[in-house]
């Protein structure tokens, strides 16, 4: 599950040919890598969208595993394009954590040796999951201060959340877009309403130094887009070479409270 086509793309190039189907009003492309059957949807950006596409695939089918991917913003040391590979998600909507969503040990543990055999450079820790873009460094590092987090996105505390529910194994693995000390080039929260998209177009055209930091933005997507499409090729590899998966789901743990 990703919150958009480009950030399904890195697992799409992994498959190879897909097959477009409809789950409910949400797409569907259904790929093999060997024996593993794997379902790319596109859940639409931020907690709400994501938590309403994950409660409705999950009802429609019975997966072994839900892996919530994209792009990720850095709260610690990781830089452009480094992989990270989440230890729990907290749901961070406001000024604390709601809840901890722990990902699951076999999933991660099959995910650090994949990483390692793709040679990516990658982080494991904790990430939050916020309701806006964070667009400003002195955001970022405010959170990575409160939460001891070591990246940032919009959806994967959703997702694992409608996982948990249901008793469903669950895996965060993200590109780091932007680093911890990163102003981003313009309030990319305008784009997620259509009025501000109006308002964004207009500023970005009226200034080029905002078009050509979006330009490096772009380069920088891309290189995370590569490296997950890495992870992904040994990672699905691996999976379909371990006759112990899929295997009974373990059980899975939230945490509730500040964290």
């Amino acid at each position: 599950m990703a919150a958009s086509g480009r950030e399904l793309a890195s697992a799409r190039a992994a498959l190879g040919t897909v097959e477009r189907r409809r789950l409910g009003s949400f797409g569907d492309e259904v790929g093999y890598a060997g024996g593993v059957e794997v379902h790319l949807i596109n859940t639409g950006i931020g907690p709400a969208a994501a938590a309403a596409a994950a409660h409705a695939v999950l009802s429609a089918v019975a997966p072994d595993a839900v892996v919530s991917t994209g792009y990720a913003g850095a709260l610690g040391s990781a830089g452009i394009g480094d992989v990270i590979l989440g230890t729990d998600v907290c749901d961070w909507p406001r000024e604390q954590c709601q809840a901890v969503f722990r990902t699951d040990p076999v999933l991660l543990a099959i995910a650090r040796e994949a990483a390692g055999e793709a040679k990516l450079v990658w982080s494991e820790g904790p990430v939050a999951t916020v309701t806006r873009v964070l667009c400003r460094a002195d955001e970022k590092r405010a959170l990575a201060v409160a939460s001891g987090a070591i990246a940032v996105d919009m959806e994967s505390a959703a997702i694992a959340q409608a996982a948990a529910a249901v008793g469903v194994p669950f895996l965060l693995v993200r590109a780091v877009s932007d680093r911890v000390g990163d102003d981003l080039p313009m309030d990319f929260n305008l784009w997620l309403t259509p009025g501000g998209r109006v308002r964004a177009f207009i500023r970005s055209v009226q200034r080029p130094s905002v078009l050509c930091a979006l330009f490096r933005m772009k380069r920088q997507v891309e290189q995370g887009s590569q490296n997950l499409t890495r992870f992904f090729l040994s990672w699905l590899h691996m999976l379909d070479q371990d006759r112990s998966w899929p295997r009974a789901a373990m059980p899975v743990t939230a945490g509730m409270g500040v964290r």
